[in-house]
């Protein structure tokens, strides 16, 4: 039987979990930025309905820098179980474990991200999920004798 749907949503949620990182690591850069934060201060003090002090805007920008770091951890661990699935799915050599890996990465990519890692969890459980429901059809060369 040929996996080819499982195999394309798990290679599409690799892909999408390496640009996940990527976003990551830009929320870990300008929380380190100090040019973004003095033209991040600079757009709030503009702006005389925002009215922020600069302790709140310390911690909006340790909360990215957090959020940032969650957000890679999660992508690493969505790319390396999909990566995990993909191999187990190829061939049809063990659908059953694939599958599990598929719905675990999807899990832990959803919840660790906070939500940002919606695209390769969606993925990565659609693919667990076929992996479990589709089954290898029995071998019925012969026909049925009554």
């Amino acid at each position: 039987m040929k996996r080819t749907g499982e195999l394309v949503l798990g290679i599409i949620g690799i892909i999408s979990s390496a640009m996940m990182s990527l976003v990551g690591m830009v929320f870990i850069w300008a929380n380190n930025s100090d040019d973004f934060k003095l033209f991040f201060e600079e757009e709030f003090a503009s702006d005389p309905a925002m009215e922020i002090n600069p302790d709140e805007m310390a911690l909006v920008m340790e909360g990215l820098g957090s959020f940032g770091w969650a957000v890679v951890v999660a992508s690493i661990i969505g790319f390396i179980l999909g990566l995990v699935g993909v191999i187990c799915i190829k061939g049809n050599k063990k659908p059953k474990l694939a599958g599990w890996v598929f719905i675990i990465g999807a899990v832990l990519t959803g919840l660790i991200s906070v939500g940002l890692g919606f695209v390769p969890a969606i993925l990565y459980l659609i693919a667990g999920i076929m992996a479990f429901a589709r089954k290898v059809p029995s071998d019925t060369s012969e026909p049925p004798i009554y």
